[in-house]
């Protein structure tokens, strides 16, 4: 039967634990915010081409007889 890890063993193990959960987590924030950046851009995006579109139907629609 192995031994029952010490108390600093144990410390240190979820000290590296949460460092490496720490890091996790900022480099998940960050995907995040890359990610609301680039949908945001995008919809600014389709926000623009529809409104050039619907320029160019109502030009359109003008020059009909």
């Amino acid at each position: 039967m192995s031994r029952v890890p010490s108390l600093e063993t144990r410390f240190k193990n979820l000290q590296r634990s949460h460092t490496a959960l720490g890091r996790e987590l900022n480099t998940a924030k960050l995907a995040a915010e890359s990610y609301r950046i680039r949908a945001t851009k995008a919809e600014q995006e389709c926000a623009e081409w529809r409104r050039r579109f619907d320029a160019l139907l109502a030009r359109d629609e003008r020059q009909k007889p």
